[in-house]
């Protein structure tokens, strides 16, 4: 994976804004937004808080803080391939350890919770296999791996898709693609989310009935390891 997110570190939050501005929202808002069903979802699966918990291409650590501010018990890690975005997030979130990372991720002991937002779309389909095995090797067995992605089948997600500049070089994965992508390693679910956009943010609340309708903006697929 290339560190080309290096050009859009310092501006990162601003350039993404733009296109998401369809939606009423910022992208520091769905930063946020995803930390928050993170803690929403994550009781399902593990009966206890996580202790240690790894942001797989966390850019400029923005969400990589809002999830840690979810979980301040948890020892919070975050990884990118950009130098630039990873020297920015080790200087705003200081508490957290930042490192750049390539397809060996610098790390052997293993993780409760592992999560990617909107990180495969970024990665060639054909290096998705290698990434998710690394993933897989740094997973504590009972551990979570969730994969936050973009619905392609909201048109709303493709018109943002199409106009974000960070976007050019990325395909969106299909949420079938990448039940797919997880199945070798267990029994996946997905949960859709993302129906409403700020003017209909009071109808946010049910969400939490709507997690299996396809046609969410954004949806999130987990796998629980083995223990």
């Amino acid at each position: 994976m290339k560190a080309e997110f290096d050009k859009f570190a310092k501006e990162y939050r601003t350039t993404h804004s733009t296109p998401l501005s369809l939606t009423g929202e910022s992208s520091d808002f769905f930063a946020e937004y995803k930390a928050h069903k993170l803690a929403e979802w994550l009781p399902e699966f593990l009966e206890k808080k996580p202790a240690t918990i790894l942001d797989f291409g966390c850019g400029d650590g923005v969400m990589t803080n809002y999830v840690h501010q979810q979980f301040p018990q948890a020892k919070m890690y975050g990884c990118d391939p950009s130098p630039e975005s990873i020297a920015l997030a080790q200087k705003n979130f200081p508490a957290i350890t930042f490192a750049v990372s390539g397809t060996h991720l610098p790390y052997s002991t293993p993780f409760e919770v592992i999560f990617a937002a909107g990180v495969f779309h970024h990665i060639p389909f054909e290096e998705h296999e290698a990434y998710l095995i690394e993933l897989y090797r740094i997973l504590a067995p009972g551990g979570i791996l969730i994969l936050f992605e973009l619905n392609p089948f909201n048109p709303g997600t493709r018109y943002i898709f199409k106009h974000a500049p960070m976007d050019a070089n990325a395909t969106m994965l299909t949420p079938g693609y990448a039940q797919k992508l997880l199945q070798p390693y267990g029994k996946p679910c997905t949960k859709f989310y993302g129906f409403f956009p700020h003017f209909l943010r009071r109808l946010r609340w049910t969400e939490r009935f709507l997690t299996k309708v396809p046609l969410g903006g954004l949806y999130a697929s987990f796998l629980k390891k083995n223990a």
